[in-house]
């Protein structure tokens, strides 16, 4: 199992702030050890609540938000699945590699 994950741009810069991390743009936290270290904390947390077959082995963290208005999402907040697998065909073949 593999996931693309975004961060939350209301909460992710304010968390950065607060363990002394100057970068504030979704991009350059997306690429920030420190923050990759705590999604891969939280991913670690949350596949201890589930079967081994159903665990994420492999992430990639990506630096943009996700909106309606970016095309991933539609209007009620639902993923396209279309347009994601389209958008980060690289990202996915890469997290496949």
């Amino acid at each position: 199992m593999t996931a693309l994950l975004v961060l939350d741009p209301e909460t992710t810069p304010g968390w950065a702030a607060s363990k002394g991390i100057s970068e504030t743009s979704l991009p350059a936290l997306a690429e920030n050890p420190d923050v990759l270290a705590e999604v891969q904390s939280a991913v670690d947390e949350a596949n201890s609540h589930l079967a081994r077959v159903e665990q994420v082995r492999k992430f990639r963290l990506l630096g943009n938000e996700w909106t309606s208005d970016t095309g991933e999402l539609t209007p009620t907040q639902k993923r396209r699945r279309k347009v994601i697998v389209e958008r980060y065909s690289q990202e996915i073949g890469e997290l496949y590699a």
